[in-house]
């Protein structure tokens, strides 16, 4: 049966390899295989067995044999991009010229960007060692361990964090194996797969071996760009069933499979065979002379026999007496070894010459923390720490050479990892080639003497001063520190009382707080004015701590001080740098606030005035532009001077920044009683100032306000109210001072306030458009709808444009903004209406701001292409007549540029402007839409009726259709007809309406426009 099996063993191998020697190398092409779609795929030059070249310089290996297997199934052609490494494939990938890369990790941080299928494969990360080398068994023991890694490998991103692992990195895989064979690192960190690929391939792989289990397994699969899902649907579904089939397992063993070896079955069997053969005919001749020489010395030994057979039972009756006592005293020598050896008071251990452990005691176990059975038959150097293991083998070696070893230390690491210091008595038994070895622990001895070092070290080369005095309070010990800082040397300073260094700036009181403390708590801590021995008083921070014996007592006392003089010093400094301007010596910002407060508070107190003025000065730049920033700061510094000057003791000034000064007037028993400084400040500030051999002027521009208010306000508040009332005074002229007004204040808040709820109202899709009609008053046809604004307020309901669009228009960003937004929506609208077979033109407004800004005519055109379904010439655009003419040459370039795409405008409002035949000339406008204000009164104004028939015929003139807004009634619709007015918009027909209302207004309007009874106004109920 053994036989059977070998041979059926030996031809699958022969077969299998017939099959895969027959199977088709990847070449990179798919050979005459026709696609119907060609894909691209990135793949590095050499990442064996993935991916290298042939000797033709195309793609080769396990990835390129499955993408051509997959591409092949799904009828495409695949082109291969190869690039360098892994790294450039990926560029290739990401910048659109390739589709794919055929085998790639599917690891978290791709998958947001990349598109992968089902995993093809799985890598394992695991350590490999040399086969037959002593290694840890678990990763964890990689502590100071070589270990080697791959550049841009998955080893080194898992390790490189470690900083007890000693890492070789190499540039390939193929010389980290190299280093691992020569000795260069204990273990290689790398995929297990390609690694014993690599190691097949040149003939090593018996001579390494992987350690524990997998560090990390690493699923590949085939991997997409992000847009190429379609490609990625495909090869997901065709991988699935791909990894099941034979054809996958025939590729997967060329590339991984191991290559059959010399002793093939079949030569194991016949090699077997042949030895058989020759044993068995040596064995008959080696038995047939083996039986002709025994029995020749069976004859003599039966004759010896007899000789020896007289005196054999007195020989083992004393033999056996010997023995019996031999044993009694081997058995009293081993029990006695037994117990010297188990004795807890030392470490005893043996080992042979090589430095195997033979045999230890148990207080090995308590030592290291290892079981006795872990420990033997291991090299003890094992377990001796890392930096003693040189001197320990010279020891050893001496002790292999019959030396004798007393008082060798040395440290051994335990399980936990920590070392643990032994010193050594040991013999050698040259006879037994044994080496026994007594050793104490002295770990506890070694740390009481490295902490007696280093507090000797301390004490010696501290910066901080050292005192130690006894119970009584007499110094017995000073540092060199101590001597360098209070100038008393050791000797003169024994003995004494630290009473000597008193400053006399602390009283009683200051001591007894302090000993009080130090009796209670153990401790004192605190700043402390001594005085050197030459009488200089310095500043220090002490610390004072009391030491106690073991009963509690305490029976000295330990001070621990540094000089902190220049500290203090530098304080003072910076506190004042903190709170003074560096070039004025005036209070900064910093001090004014802490200024305003006190002097806020008082005003509280008392009942008066504050009054707060904020001075900005006329002319600085120029200055500073004329005769340099050095000028400049000098007339800063007069200008401080001078304005100081004109102050009171009680008043502050400050600067706060470039020429900018506040005042801080306090006491007042009014608002009027500021006015005469207030002069006094300008008459300062716009004298000539020398700078130099040159003079220059300036003046004053002063915001004044007043604390208290109505209202509770803080110092910024005030700041921010005289910083706008200066800026009115700039505004009105310069040099001289305005007082803040709270109803401007107000108004401007509320300006704010609006805006800010106009971009709520964006962000929140709270406006509406409405739309009125626009009738040929001849035969009442509807020609177009204007779209008016509205705004659907949470709590005040729908507002009209006269609501909110006046501070809306005056903000440039939230104007354009909404401009933009009108545009878009009624375009919008325009698309839908056509889609219901409702094709009509839409005018919107459009404000001086949006038509006027850099971008209009862009802006524009992006509408138009977002709404494709609106034609250009449905949309008109209104603007009003006054906007119109306030540039009107820009105006009239940025018209007919529009109309260059067929939208049509129209001027708005007309007659309530400059109504300039010349300027009306210039303008490239569609439509004139006549000022409501001169149709309302038109039926009993006869002032009024003349203007519309001048209005109309300038439109007959100038070939403009002329649009009469405000037609309220059907009579003032038959007065504009009869002046050959064309157009009209108004009451009469219908009000403005909801878009959704515009459909079925409109076919009631087509319905009943031509019947005479039913008016417009009964027809949209208004």
């Amino acid at each position: 049966m053994r036989v059977l099996f070998l041979l059926l063993a030996f031809a699958s191998t022969l077969v299998f390899s017939t099959f895969t020697d027959a199977a088709p190398p990847g070449k990179g092409h798919l050979g005459a295989q026709t696609a119907s779609t060609e894909i691209i795929a990135a793949v590095p030059a050499n990442w064996p067995p993935q991916y290298s070249l042939d000797e033709d310089g195309n793609p080769t290996g396990f990835a390129i044999d499955v993408l051509n297997h997959l591409a092949k199934e799904l009828n495409l052609t695949v082109r291969y991009k190869v690039a360098p490494n892994f790294v450039e494939a990926i560029r290739l990938l990401e910048a659109g010229e390739a589709d794919l890369i055929p085998n790639s990790g599917i690891v978290s941080e791709r998958k947001s960007n990349n598109l992968f299928t089902p995993p093809v494969e799985t890598f394992k990360i695991v350590p490999f060692v040399r086969e037959g080398s002593v290694v840890p068994t678990l990763i964890s023991a990689l502590h100071e361990k070589k270990v080697g890694v791959v550049e841009r490998n998955v080893g080194l991103f898992m390790l490189r964090e470690r900083k007890d692992v000693d890492l070789e990195i190499y540039p390939t895989a193929e010389k980290a194996l190299l280093g691992l064979l020569s000795g260069s690192v204990d273990t290689v960190v790398y995929p297990d797969t390609v690694f014993n690929s690599i190691a097949r391939n040149i003939g090593v792989s018996d001579k390494i071996r992987i350690v524990g289990s997998p560090l990390k397994e690493v699923p590949r699969g085939l991997r997409f760009r992000n847009d190429r899902s379609d490609l990625h649907a495909l090869f997901s579904a065709a991988v699935t069933s791909f990894v099941n089939s034979p054809e996958y397992t025939t590729i997967y063993k060329r590339w991984y499979g191991a290559p059959e070896p010399f002793w093939t079955s079949a030569r194991v069997y016949s090699s077997m065979l042949v030895l058989a053969l020759g044993l068995s005919v040596a064995f008959l001749v080696w038995r047939y002379l083996t039986l002709n020489r025994f029995n020749a010395r069976l004859r003599l030994s039966k004759l010896e026999l007899v000789s020896l057979n007289d005196t054999l039972e007195e020989r083992v009756i004393n033999r056996t007496r010997e023995l019996s006592e031999e044993i009694e005293e081997r058995k009293r020598s081993q029990q006695d070894l037994e117990r010297f050896f188990n004795q807890s008071q030392s470490l005893n251990l043996i080992v042979d010459f090589e430095g195997k452990i033979l045999r230890l005691n148990n207080s090995w176990e308590d030592l290291l923390g290892y079981s006795l059975q872990e420990v033997s038959d291991r090299p003890f150097i094992e377990f001796v720490h890392p930096d003693d293991r040189e001197t320990t083998s010279a020891v050893f070696s001496t002790l292999l050479d019959g030396g004798t070893v007393d008082g060798f230390e040395n440290r051994y690491v335990c399980a936990c990892g920590k070392p643990k210091h032994l010193r050594w008595s040991a013999r050698s038994d040259a006879d037994r080639r044994l080496i026994y070895a007594v050793a104490q622990n002295i770990t506890d001895q070694k740390k009481a003497e490295n902490a007696l070092k280093l507090t000797a070290n301390v004490f010696t080369h501290s910066d901080e001063g050292i005192i130690i005095t006894d119970i009584n309070g007499a110094i017995v010990d000073v540092n060199k520190a101590f001597t360098d800082i209070t100038g008393y040397e050791r000797d003169e300073i024994l003995g004494n009382n630290p009473s000597i260094l008193s400053s006399g700036k602390h009283d009683a009181d200051f001591y007894q707080t302090m000993w009080s403390k130090l009796r209670k708590d153990g401790v004192w801590q605190g700043e402390i004015w001594n005085k050197r021995k030459d009488g200089d008083v310095f500043a220090e921070r002490l610390t004072i701590s009391a030491i106690e014996d073991e009963s509690g007592n305490t029976t000295n006392y330990i001070g621990l001080f540094v000089d902190i003089t220049k500290m203090k010093a530098h304080e003072r400094q910076l506190e004042h740098l903190a709170r003074y301007d560096r070039l004025t010596g005036l209070p900064n910002r910093v001090l004014l606030a802490d200024n305003m407060q006190q002097a806020m508070a008082r005003a509280r107190r008392h009942g008066h005035t504050l009054a707060i003025a904020f001075i900005d000065l006329d002319g600085f730049k120029a200055v500073n532009d004329t005769y340099g920033h050095a000028a400049g700061d000098e007339l800063l510094v007069s200008v401080a001077h001078r304005l100081t000057k004109v102050l009171r003791t009680e008043d502050t000034l400050a600067r706060i920044g470039g020429d900018e000064f506040v005042a801080i007037i306090t006491d007042l028993p009014d608002e009027k009683s500021c006015v005469s400084t207030l002069n006094r400040i300008l008459d300062a500030a716009s004298k000539e100032f020398k700078l130099g051999a040159a003079t220059a002027s300036v003046s004053a521009s002063i915001g004044v306000t007043f604390y208290p208010q109505t209202e509770d306000i803080d110092g910024d508040q005030l700041e921010r109210q005289a910083d706008q009332a200066m800026y009115e005074a700039k505004i009105s002229g310069r040099n001289q001072y305005k007082f803040f007004d709270p109803e401007q204040d107000r108004r401007l808040t509320e300006y704010y306030a609006q805006v800010t709820d106009a971009k709520k109202a964006l962000k929140t899709d709270a406006f509406r458009l409405h739309y009125q009609p626009k009738i040929r008053l001849a035969t009442k046809e509807v020609i177009g709808y204007e779209a008016l604004i509205r705004w659907q307020h949470p709590e005040k309901g729908l507002l009209m444009p006269g609501a909110f669009l006046p501070p809306i228009e005056r903000h440039p960003d939230v104007a354009i903004e909404l401009g933009n937004w009108v545009l878009d929506n009624a375009l919008e609208q325009i698309e839908r209406w056509n889609e219901v077979g409702l094709d009509t033109t839409v005018s919107v407004n459009v404000s001086a701001l949006q038509l006027t800004s850099s971008d209009f005519e862009e802006t524009l055109n992006k509408h138009l292409q977002k709404h494709l379904a609106a034609e250009p010439y449905q949309l008109e655009i209104e603007l009003l007549e006054t906007d119109a003419l306030s540039d009107i040459e820009r105006v009239s370039k940025i018209i007919r540029n529009c109309r260059l795409s067929s939208v049509r405008f129209a001027l708005d409002d007309f007659g309530t402007g400059y109504s300039s035949l010349a300027y009306l000339k210039q303008l490239p406008i569609d439509t004139l839409k006549i000022d409501q204000g001169f149709v309302h009164d038109s039926l009993n104004n006869a002032q009024d009726q003349e203007l519309l028939k001048l209005i109309i015929s300038l439109g007959r003139v100038y070939n403009i259709d002329v649009l009469a807004e405000g037609v309220e009634t059907p009579a003032h619709a038959e007065l504009l007809h009869s002046y050959g007015c064309r157009y009209a918009q108004g009451y009469a027909f219908a009000r403005p309406m909801p878009a959704d209302d515009v459909v079925d207004w409109h076919s009631n309007w087509i319905e009943h426009r031509l019947t005479q009874l039913a008016m417009p106004r009964a027809l949209t109920g208004s």
